[in-house]
């Protein structure tokens, strides 16, 4: 009897951005790859819209570099879900399918999908959903779920699924909530480590991701195999290669905590005294070590993509030399929220999302005020940016707040802080 074939290889999966409706399209997948996001999820796609006649390849937005791509399906039909699947799993660029078993909005309370999914009078249908789409399909087959209401019974919810032929599981560690209050403070990254430590898959933990920081402090807490970025990733599509430069910070900053307490207690071995705060490195050595054990080696982002323009030249000629010297440097300098919104806006032009100008709108505007938010915000124009009819006029604003913030434009009204304008939001004196 022949044996069974090896799993297919899964894609690299470190630094990842999370699907979003709305949020996750072409030209935003774009930018973050441009800054170190290795894989990217496709929006939610509702297999039965997929099935539709042309619709399957217009709502995956195949692009050459976007890739590797997991098409990420809604769905609560074994059949249909599959057929969806193997008509994605031909597409280029489509190196693994994910289940959505974690959307906790009304649609799919109503539309029994995502963690809607989830409860125990399902759990036969959704297991079979797993077994036939892993054992169907030449790809990896992926899951993405939320935290159940009790530990144990999340614990046995992924052994499961990871029975059932799941090869990577995407958790978000927060609970499904009801459909009007989903978020519930912070996401609890002490359940999300339990769960790697029962599993012998590939776990990739996502919540609490606002920044570099936070990306590899999650990673830390939780010794996932990466971290999905979602809200963070909205605010700062280079939040990737931050994150692994601030690993590399980090390293370098605990081996020389090391190296020093070593010295220290080698010093004081010999008879020297040490001061108390000399005493306290030598003290936190082992803490040090443990910590540098723990951080996981992230390798530096790629170098930057053909996909979009690059920023300007520099003004000056003293920038005009430091970009010179570092020419050669693997890791670009880090882009500002303008840089970004204009990258963006380059992108958006070049492939509009599907649904016409409608949608190519609706999307700028989106990830213009979130790229660009507190400036937009303090020199009061995001009532502007909100009533652009279309994207030069979106871009225009954005320009328009560059040069207030760079000094360029004399701003003649006054200056605000974000929280003011967060107050005036709360009281309906501002669009949302």
């Amino acid at each position: 009897r022949a044996p069974p074939p090896p799993p297919p290889p899964l894609p690299p999966h470190s630094f990842v951005l999370a699907p979003m409706v709305g949020g996750s399209e072409l030209p935003f997948r774009l930018l973050a790859r441009r800054y170190g996001a290795e894989l990217c999820y496709t929006p939610m796609i509702c297999c039965e819209a997929f099935l539709q006649p042309g619709a399957g390849v217009t709502l995956l937005e195949r692009h050459p570099e976007d890739c590797p791509l997991v098409a990420h399906f809604s769905g609560n039909e074994p059949q249909k879900l599959l057929d969806a699947a193997r008509a994605a799993e031909r597409c280029s660029g489509v190196v693994a399918v994910d289940l959505n078993l974690g959307c906790p909005q009304r649609s799919a309370r109503s539309g029994h999908f995502g963690a809607f999914l989830c409860d125990p009078a399902d759990r036969a249908l959704l297991l079979r959903i797993v077994s036939t789409l892993s054992r169907s399909l030449s790809v990896p087959f992926f899951c993405k779920i939320r935290l159940l209401d009790e530990l144990d019974d999340t614990l046995t919810f992924v052994q499961q699924l990871e029975a059932a032929g799941c090869a990577l599981l995407a958790v978000h560690g927060r609970y499904r909530g009801s459909p009007l209050r989903r978020r519930d403070g912070p996401a609890h990254l002490d359940q999300i480590a339990r769960i790697k430590q029962k599993l012998s898959i590939p776990v990739v933990t996502n919540g609490n991701v606002r920044n570099a920081a936070e990306f590899i402090e999650s990673l830390l807490i939780t010794g996932a195999d990466g971290a999905m970025a979602a809200e963070g990733a909205l605010d700062d599509p280079a939040i990737f290669a931050k994150a692994a430069a601030h690993a590399l910070a980090e390293r370098a900053r605990l081996k020389g905590e090391v190296r020093q307490a070593k010295a220290l207690k080698a010093a004081r071995d010999q008879g020297r005294r040490l001061t108390k705060e000399e005493k306290a490195v030598v003290k936190g050595r082992k803490a040090a070590k443990a910590r540098l054990a723990k951080l996981p080696r992230l390798r530096p982002p790629p170098l930057l993509s053909s996909a979009v323009p690059f920023p300007p030249p520099p003004a000056n000629a003293a920038a005009a030399a430091n970009a010179v010297a570092n020419a050669g440097a693997v890791t670009p300098p880090p882009p500002s929220p303008f840089d970004l919104a204009e990258q963006y806006v380059a992108l958006v032009e070049r492939h509009p999302p599907p649904g016409g100008e409608d949608a190519l709108l609706s999307h700028s505007i989106f990830h213009l005020r979130r790229l660009c938010r507190t400036p937009l915000t303090e020199y009061g124009l995001l009532a502007d940016l909100q009533a652009c009819t279309s994207l030069a006029a979106c871009l225009a604003v954005v320009k328009r707040c560059r040069a207030h913030v760079e000094g360029t434009l004399v701003f003649e009204g006054r200056r605000r802080p974000p929280s003011y304008w967060r107050r005036q939001q709360r009281r309906g004196r501002l669009v949302p």
